[in-house]
């Protein structure tokens, strides 16, 4: 029984001796606190290292990534798949994405946090001159030393601050029991840098978030914000897209101003859409300038605007250039593009179908559509954009000593059909000249991945489209070509029989079937209506054949097309006249892969220029500011401040008071070698006036 109470005992006291390590867990866990162990996690170097490290990387992202352009501009640029995934990671608006927002907040109260942490301890260690130290302690530091002196205590403690304060060491002195003691320091401030660094950081984060427009977004998730995604002009703009003076306090959007006009909003892209943002002034672009390298791209620009102001009507006349931005109240405005500012375009349509009745010319301005009616229905004709010069290569640089030529003005415009799809053209206003001879050049593609395919057009003696679109007529009138066809099928045979007859009446519909095939298909759809009907081994003799009749009639209508311009064609055929009709037929075998209802031809413009600016309103870019003085005065304190300490323990030698014993040493916290070499002039000094003890 004993026996049992004694091992209840000795348990008992072992339980009380070496709790179990649950019991200690807890007894930590209430020792410590959830909130200091939460505020040590915060402030921990990992995960600050860790943010800044995604921090970085996620601004390099949006640093190479355009940030807030359309989205059609991004699906053509990295297609479908890949659209999809950078637009669920919001990688199109990564500085207003919900997780680098989350990122930036964490590393802002992470840093706040070490602050919070160790901003005493750096002030303190600033502060304070460490007088309690031991003459053991001071013996055991690398860089140490211990001399004698004749001279007593207070003389040589006089001597050594003296000498100390020469280099620059603020120092302070405790005497204890006939003991002087003086510690030194130099560059303490060293020890700021960290508070400076860090609270750059802060500001930093804190300008990054008031900056951004984040808060936009949380109010299109409350429902009281709606980005438009329909191509509206700004005044039809519904009010729950749209966003007053006052509403945002931050915001970066653009403004195309066209020569003479005046706007008092910008618009802001968000993701698929935009929002437009009613400015407290109005922008006048009086006049716009541009100056061009020998290689066409833009040397500078730079815009005449007046500001007035809204409430007072106050006026400001201003220049802004590339790089010259104007600073306008909180807002900055900078000269980003230039475009087209609508200019007009004297056009005429040529019909390229058949049964198409003539459009009158009309005028229309560029970036507007209108519906134009053809044989099949309706089109809708897109101006897009016009450019007033075009500066290529040129290829014959060697030979003029010019390494670039002006091609002229172009227009661009798209033909989209009734069921929306579109085709781009791109037309070259004025004739270029290919091998010696003028044509009017107009290229076409499908969509914007393809490059342009081109069409030459021939340019008669007049510099102009008559004489091929008369050609083109003729061909699809079915009376005239029958009766063409029958006059040169009857000067081929020359035969008055009446087989003769027969033969000429069948020669004649031959050709009028391959003149239809050709005008309808070119000299693809000849080649293969002569595969489809004709075995092959007689196909080339066929090909032969139909390709000389159809010459010799293509021939006739040529010539019916110069009669009727007023030509002597039986004695006054020029060999341009001759070297046209090559050009036109080439020309005409090709068209059908133009697939075009119509020819559009610019016969005059009126240019007009417009001004793309950026206006921006950053209040935070102050804090950044001082963020980056704040950073780089830390940056300077930490690396290039080295905080060095000296102390100096002088005592009585031996007991006596004639004499005394100095024990120096010192350390510094970076460039050892540096202090090294300090403390080393600093012992050579000593040894002169003193004696040196082993």
């Amino acid at each position: 029984m004993s026996h049992e109470n004694t091992s209840e005992n000795n348990f008992s006291k072992k339980n009380e001796t070496k709790p179990s390590q649950a019991t200690r867990q807890r007894s930590n866990r209430k020792e410590h606190g959830l909130g200091k162990v939460l505020l040590s996690f915060l402030g921990s170097m990992e995960l600050a290292i860790s943010l800044f490290v995604v921090v970085g990387i996620a601004s390099i992202i949006g640093t190479i990534l355009q940030q807030n352009q359309a989205y059609n501009s991004y699906v053509v640029k990295f297609g479908p798949f890949w659209f999809e995934v950078f637009r669920s990671l919001e990688l199109f608006d990564i500085y207003s994405s919900w997780w680098f927002v989350i990122l930036l907040g964490f590393l802002l109260v992470s840093t706040s946090v070490c602050i919070y942490h160790y901003a005493p301890l750096m002030i303190r260690e600033w502060r304070q001159f460490r007088l309690t130290i031991s003459a053991k302690s001071l013996k055991l530091m690398h860089s140490s030393g211990v001399w004698s002196s004749s001279s007593s205590v207070a003389q040589t403690a006089q001597f050594i601050q003296e000498k100390l304060r020469n280099g620059g060491y603020q120092l302070s002195t405790k005497t204890e029991q006939g003991v002087v003691t003086i510690a030194t320091k130099k560059g303490s401030a060293n020890r700021l840098g960290y508070i400076f660094t860090h609270g750059a950081i802060i500001v930093i984060c804190l300008s990054a978030l008031y900056d951004g427009n984040f808060n936009l977004k949380l109010r299109e998730v409350a429902g009281q914000l709606k980005p438009e995604t329909r191509d509206l002009f700004a005044s039809q703009v519904p009010d729950i897209s749209r966003l007053k003076a006052d509403d945002n306090h931050a915001f970066r959007g653009s403004a195309n101003v066209p020569e003479g006009s005046t706007t008092g909003l910008v618009f802001l892209q968000m993701r698929n859409g935009f929002l437009v943002q009613e400015l407290p002034f109005t922008i006048t672009l009086n006049d716009f300038r541009i100056e061009h390298y020998q290689s066409g791209m833009p040397k500078s620009f730079e815009s005449d605007i007046v500001i007035q102001d809204k409430a007072t009507g106050e006026k400001i006349t201003k220049t802004i250039a590339v790089n010259h931005p104007l600073i306008y109240k909180d807002f900055s405005i900078y000269q980003a593009s230039f475009d087209d500012g609508g200019s007009i375009m004297d056009l005429k349509v040529w019909p390229l179908g058949r049964n198409q009745q003539k459009i009158t010319p009309f005028k229309q301005v560029v970036g507007d559509s209108r519906q134009i009616k053809i044989a099949t229905g309706e089109v809708k004709l897109e101006l897009a954009e016009f450019k007033i010069s075009n500066v290529q290569p040129n290829p014959k640089a060697k030979e003029t000593g010019r390494k670039f030529k002006n091609m002229g003005p172009t227009l661009t415009f798209r033909i989209r059909d009734s069921s929306g799809q579109a085709k781009e053209f791109i037309n070259y206003i004025s004739p270029v000249v290919q091998e010696g001879r003028y044509f009017f050049l107009s290229g076409v593609r499908n969509t914007a991945n393809e490059p342009f395919r081109y069409l030459f057009i021939p340019v008669d003696d007049e510099n102009s489209l008559k004489r091929f679109f008369n050609f083109r007529s003729l061909l699809n009138n079915r009376s005239e070509m029958q009766r063409i066809a029958e006059k040169t099928a009857a000067l081929s045979l020359q035969s008055t029989t009446e087989n003769g007859a027969k033969m000429v009446a069948q020669m004649s519909i031959v050709m009028q079937r391959l003149v239809d095939l050709f005008n309808r298909g070119g000299f693809d759809l000849v080649m293969n209506d002569i595969n489809e009907k004709v075995p092959e081994d007689k196909r080339k003799e066929v090909m032969d054949s139909y390709f000389k009749v159809l010459q010799t009639i293509l021939g006739t209508v040529y010539l019916e097309v110069l009669k009727a311009e007023g030509v002597d064609i039986n004695n006054n055929i020029s060999p341009a006249q001759e070297q046209y009709y090559d050009d036109l037929v080439n020309t005409m075998g090709i068209l059908p892969n133009y697939k075009a209802p119509f020819f559009l031809q610019v016969t005059s413009f009126e240019h007009k220029e417009a001004s793309g600016f950026q206006i921006t309103k950053s209040p935070g870019k102050n804090l950044v500011y001082l963020g980056c003085l704040l950073l780089c005065i830390g940056i300077v304190l930490m690396f290039y401040v080295a905080h060095k300490r000296i102390w100096v323990i002088i005592e009585p030698f031996d007991g006596s008071e004639s004499g005394a014993q100095l024990i120096v040493a010192g350390s510094g916290d970076r460039h050892q070698r540096e202090f090294a070499l300090e403390f080393q002039a600093l012992s050579q000094l000593l040894d002169k006036q003193f004696s040196k003890l082993s």
